[in-house]
């Protein structure tokens, strides 16, 4: 297969592809990558995901419990989504517009994955293709716009045919043909489009029991060109024992068009196209989810044709644009800057926040810990959103302070656990909501308890879950673990109630200096110096306690048994232990260099700072089933890349410049090779194989991770060094090796900073609007809409 000859490109690029000159896509030239390139494109409740093949799904509100197109997870053949083929009505030539299913021989090819939309533009026998998929910005609705080219110099008799598979419920369902048994499909020949329903969602109802209950939404697919042909039934459709690569149906005039209750719900709509020499037709296919057939109706009627689609698509471009250009920055480095300028954010938002999915994990569910810890990204660009976030989750907490692990939005239905960190994050983000927007409103926001319908402010719930924590806390005043505390993978070190965290005391202790001065600040001085002796023996314990010689444990099994410690055979020394202590400021000057180096001598890889070493190579039921992964994946032993951007902030404090330079290499997808690294070059991994695995180096679980709105958070509050603080703007950056110079574009309460950071020999110091200023810390702004110039000058 022939690549597109395409311009170089002034990013990074490698054998596959390349980013484009404003690094807002990256384009596929060779579609035949390691594994699926995928991209998450959602809005705030429709979904989809597809790779550079063309594989992929779509989803509601929910891309667990209302999965709208069938999907088989299955990263070594990709072949299983929605699918556009052109067959030749003179000569029977059929091929695809994305490379599968038929992976035809392209004269050319681009896939172009972008900020809210890809793009499959192709060449072959004579005919170009443009097919682009994207959410709309504001409706649950999928346009497809596709453009059809004849470059040649005879007319062309073409048939056009949209194929998906229904699914309309749970994914993925290990009952398929259980499952299909519900499904019911009818064409609508007005509107050139096949609707469908389940009458049976496998979400239980609370009234009617399980299996009782209908499929909340009705979706249809359309097509804005007058169809020749409709199918419901996939046999139909394929041909017995037929595949997608190659369906029957392409070759045959009449279609059975097998629709209603009783077939394996498809839809697959025909239409043809005559192009003159040189004539170009533009068309669109409009997947719409509604709560009803009448919604279903309305929305492609309003959404279905070229034109609402095209306005659409520059609505969307537009958006992500607008959304992402308050917070830039500008290093040495031009993959650091589309990384964190455009890339995280979009990984974050539109996968993590708002899909909930990625191309290895379809979640679905909001995670306590883990969308609390993304909305971080929304803090300096739409904090609002954040509020909303704490508000959410607030709202998803007992009355005992205890929280759900996990909620699915839809159901309700959450997991109930005794992790121990989770509640935490409650308190975490509200700090940094604090910090950001000085707005200390918040903390009157009312929200329920799951078993208390009375509303209690933000500040109660925060109080309760400081009150639980307090109350899970070992006689040497260590908290305990319970069944994991942040790597859920330590899922037995607690079940007794008796095994400790030290990564857990760390955390709590930072937390604690946090809200003293909270409740200083609201005038509850008892409340803040409670938070301050509270963290004062935590300390103490910790370096009691918590030391094993030349670093820091992780904490005991219910036994007692150190973990994290040089008596262990595997999982000797852990990251986060060591990376808190210095970010949390629980190490004495000696420990903290001393612990920092252990980091340095035992996890810093060229893969990145692995979370533990040496990986665990039998499993170890005390511990949990972190020991059950092979050695070297994901948190046993290897780049768990969450923890990874915690490193880069710990280097940045240590000031150890040539470090950070080797972690920020590290943790870059865009300079990876992608026959050892294998994922995507444009986001992050979850996680990236240690040196136990053969396949050292090896991303996978892309999208679908929270280091996402970590690492934007670390590079700009840590590297640039500009982050809040409870009395204004600090400016403390500590820039890797090799960089001499940075700029960043800030938003903070209602002010615009211009923010040039640069190495000097002398006359160091940082100027605001050109008058130097004696304190590192920038007060808050009088008034919204000023303008300042910031140089930072430091050696």
């Amino acid at each position: 297969m022939n690549g597109r000859a395409t311009p170089p490109s002034p990013l990074a690029s490698n054998a596959y592809g390349h980013f484009a000159a404003d690094g807002r896509e990256f384009v596929v030239t060779d579609p035949r990558t390691p594994r699926p390139w995928a991209n998450v494109i959602a809005n705030e409740r429709l979904g989809l995901a597809v790779s550079q093949a063309g594989g992929g799904f779509t989803f509601v509100d929910n891309s667990q419990l209302a999965v709208i197109t069938r999907w088989v997870q299955d990263l070594a053949q990709d072949n299983s989504g929605k699918f556009l083929y052109l067959r030749d009505a003179d000569d029977g030539s059929a091929w695809s517009l994305s490379p599968a299913p038929t992976w035809p021989a392209y004269d050319a090819f681009t896939c172009r994955h972008g900020l809210g939309y890809t793009t499959f533009e192709s060449e072959h026998r004579g005919i170009g293709a443009h097919w682009t998929l994207f959410a709309d910005p504001a409706e649950t609705v999928e346009h497809w716009l596709v453009e059809l080219h004849n470059g040649g110099d005879a007319t062309r008799r073409l048939d056009l045919v949209a194929f998906l598979e229904w699914n309309c419920g749970v994914a993925p369902s290990p009952r398929r043909e259980f499952h299909k048994l519900f499904l019911e499909t009818r064409f609508d020949a007005a509107r050139r489009a096949v609707f469908a329903s389940n009458h049976m969602w496998e979400v239980p109802s609370k009234r009617w029991g399980h299996w009782n209950t209908g499929f909340p939404y009705v979706a249809a697919f359309a097509c804005s060109a007058p169809v020749k042909a409709a199918e419901g039934d996939k046999t139909a459709f394929l041909g017995r024992y037929g595949s997608v690569a190659a369906p029957a149906a392409l070759g045959r005039a009449a279609w059975p068009g097998e629709f209603g209750r009783h077939g394996d719900a498809i839809a697959a709509l025909r239409s043809r196209i005559e192009l003159a020499p040189g004539e170009r037709c533009v068309l669109a296919y409009t997947l719409a989810v509604g709560a009803s057939a009448d919604d279903a109706a309305g929305l492609l009627d309003r959404c279905g044709s070229p034109e609402v689609a095209t306005r659409a698509l520059s609505a969307v471009r537009a958006a992500w644009v607008e959304r992402l250009a308050a917070h830039r920055i500008q290093t040495p480095d031009a993959t650091t800057d589309v990384l964190i300028n455009d890339w995280v954010r979009y990984q974050a938002i539109s996968a993590r926040i708002w899909g909930r999915a990625g191309y290895y994990q379809q979640s679905g569910a909001y995670g306590f810990r883990d969308q609390l810890q993304d909305s971080q990204v929304w803090l300096t660009i739409e904090p609002a959103r954040t509020r909303a976030q704490i508000g959410l989750h607030a709202a998803h907490q007992f009355a005992d302070g205890s929280v759900y692990h996990w909620w699915h939005p839809l159901s309700e239905q959450g997991h109930v656990t005794r992790m121990s960190d989770d509640l935490l994050w409650l308190a975490f983000v509200a700090a940094s909501y604090l910090k950001e927007t000085g707005d200390l409103a918040v903390l009157d926001d009312p929200a329920p308890f799951l078993d208390e319908e009375t509303p209690a402010p933000l500040a109660e719930h925060v109080r309760r879950a400081f009150a639980r924590s307090f109350s899970r806390t070992s006689p040497r005043g260590l908290p305990y673990i319970g069944a994991g505390d942040w790597n859920d993978g330590l899922s037995a070190v607690g079940l007794e109630e008796r095994g400790e965290s030290v990564w857990l005391a760390e955390f709590l202790a930072g937390l604690l200096r946090d809200w003293a001065e909270i409740w200083r600040r609201t005038g509850a001085p008892d409340a803040a110096a409670d938070c301050l002796a509270r963290r004062e023996r935590l300390v103490a314990a910790i370096n009691e306690h918590g030391w094993d010689g030349e670093w820091y444990r992780r904490g005991t099994l219910d036994d007692g048994t150190p973990l994290g410690s040089r008596a262990n055979r595997a999982g000797r020394i852990f990251l986060n232990a060591q990376v808190w202590a210095i970010l949390a400021d629980i190490a004495p000057p000696d420990r903290r260099e001393r612990c920092w180096q252990a980091v340095k001598d035992h996890l810093v890889s060229p893969a990145g700072a692995l979370l533990l070493a040496p990986a665990y190579a039998e499993p170890q039921e005390e511990i949990g089933y972190i020991t059950r992964y092979a050695p070297g994946l994901r948190e046993n032993g290897g780049v768990y890349t969450h923890a990874a951007t915690w490193a880069i902030a710990a280097a940045c404090a240590m000031r150890d410049a040539d470090t950070l330079a080797r972690l920020l290499e590290a943790i870059n997808p865009a300079r990876k090779d992608p026959e050892t690294y294998w994922a995507e070059p444009y986001v992050l991994p979850g996680n990236v194989d240690g040196p136990a695995s053969p396949h050292h180096g090896r991303g996978g679980w892309t999208w679908y991770t929270g280091s996402a709105a970590w690492l934007h958070r670390v590079v700009t509050h840590h590297v640039l060094g500009v982050r809040p603080e409870w009395d204004g703007l600090r400016l403390d950056p500590c820039l890797p090796a090799g960089w001499d110079r940075a700029r960043m574009v800030r938003p903070w309460r209602g002010a615009t900073y211009r923010i040039t950071i640069e190495r000097a020999a002398s006359d160091l110091g940082i100027w605001l609007d050109g008058a130097r200023v004696a304190c590192c810390v920038l007060p808050p702004p009088s008034h919204a809409g000023e303008s300042h110039e910031v140089v930072v000058r430091i050696r």
